[in-house]
């Protein structure tokens, strides 16, 4: 075991940076739900916050790391046992950068299920995923878990496309499909599902933009690594902004379309080559970057498709670039990738595969666990009603907006 508690050296400033980009996050909810529902999120979000800290430290932290026999499960420094009397051991750093990681996780989610939920589900789920299911994944691949020992070759996820956007995008689906639809979303109703306050949705992309970013570049575990990371994440995400969006656009001009593909793209982009990208070549991540645009357009048009109301686009946008970025460093990696070292290192490969899938349906099992029974309970969800009158109240405050600013130019 190492003598500190974290595998990678984390740092004051990259809390910093995470936590710019929970703002970012909850801005770009806050600049897509309607008038009406905005000021409600920010009271919510930071509600959700205090939650996360509070189970995190309580229960969380010690199910994430410093193990004694198991390599299941953290067994030490449950609500903050023996932090002070062993500081060289960084308990201080680790908690304070993994509680705002976890809170990213908890607000990809809010992205995918905004305007729908009930205030006793926005409460319920994140002290569940701080508490022991997220916590869990940690101590598989970050503390010494059995993906991290168990396994021939190490599990590869400094990035966290597994850890984090997996997680995340596979429990925000499920609950995404059993919350179902907003009145008016497919069925061709007078409501608009436009971006409603472009500044701030682009502001929240900027940050969240730095927050994948500082998750990245943080988790890396030298300064070398550290270095090629950067310049990766800014490849890959360029390339797959530029892709994405003259996809997204060929055939559909409306502004909504041309903010999506731009903005989520670069966000994609960085997602799926995060865990890969301290050790790869720029190249590799400029061809990465473009595929991940059609990856983007194809998990954008098949939310679509199948009519599930991702408010956020977090399908296309997280959950499916980071099942690709979790499994890629078995393809990149310089030293272990198969299109570095053959074939014959392809236990690398299975060993990311199996990751990514595991923690997929680890996430799938405990969304289930908890979202099916609200849903049969009937406090899933706000009733439709509700959620009409608010629509209709906020198509008269934009209408009465406009209207007033003609008046105005008049």
């Amino acid at each position: 075991m190492n003598d500190k508690v974290c595998p990678v050296a984390t740092q004051p400033t990259g809390d910093v940076i995470v936590f710019l980009g929970l703002i970012g996050l909850s801005m770009m909810e806050y600049g897509s739900v309607k008038v009406g529902n905005a000021p409600h999120l920010m009271v919510k979000n930071f509600i959700q916050f205090s939650i996360a800290v509070i189970f995190y430290w309580f229960l969380g932290y010690g199910f994430s790391f410093r193990y004694t026999r198991s390599d299941f499960i953290g067994e030490k420094a449950f609500g903050g046992e023996g932090w002070l009397k062993e500081p060289a051991l960084g308990n201080g750093e680790c908690f304070s950068f993994y509680v705002l990681v976890g809170i990213f996780v908890i607000y990809i989610i809010n992205l995918s299920i905004a305007e729908r939920a009930s205030y006793i589900f926005y409460m319920s789920f994140p002290a569940l995923i701080m508490v022991f299911c997220w916590p869990v994944v940690l101590a598989w691949i970050y503390g010494e878990g059995w993906l991290m020992n168990a396994i021939e070759d190490s599990i590869w996820d400094y990035g966290a496309d597994i850890t984090v956007y997996v997680f995340a995008g596979i429990f925000a689906l499920i609950a995404t499909i059993f919350l179902g639809k907003r009145p008016g979303r497919y069925d061709g109703g007078q409501v608009s599902f436009d971006i409603v306050n472009p500044p701030v949705y682009i502001i929240g992309c900027f940050l969240t933009i730095l927050g994948v970013f500082g998750i990245a570049v943080a988790q890396q575990k030298s300064k070398p690594e550290m270095s090629s990371s950067m310049h990766n994440l800014w490849i890959s995400a360029g390339a797959s902004a530029i892709v994405s969006l003259k996809l997204l656009t060929l055939f559909k001009h409306d502004l909504r379309t041309h903010y999506v593909s731009l903005y989520q793209g670069f966000i994609a982009g960085m997602v799926i080559i995060a865990s890969s990208a301290g050790n790869t070549t720029p190249w590799q991540a400029g061809i990465i970057g473009i595929l991940n645009g059609g990856v983007f357009w194809c998990g954008y048009q098949f939310i679509r498709l199948v009519k599930i109301d991702d408010s956020g686009d977090v399908f296309a946008t997280f959950l499916l670039p980071g099942i690709i970025g979790g499994i890629l460093p078995g393809f990149l990696h310089d030293d272990l990738g198969v299109f570095w070292a053959g074939w014959e290192s392809g236990q690398t490969l299975g060993t990311q595969t199996v990751g990514t899938f595991v923690v997929l349906f680890w996430s799938l099992t405990f969304a289930l666990l908890l979202v099916v029974p609200f849903y049969f309970l009937k406090i899933l969800k706000l009733d439709d009603g509700i959620i009409q009158g608010t629509l209709a109240e906020t198509v008269i405050t934009q209408r009465g907006f406009m209207t007033d600013r003609k008046h105005e130019e008049n």
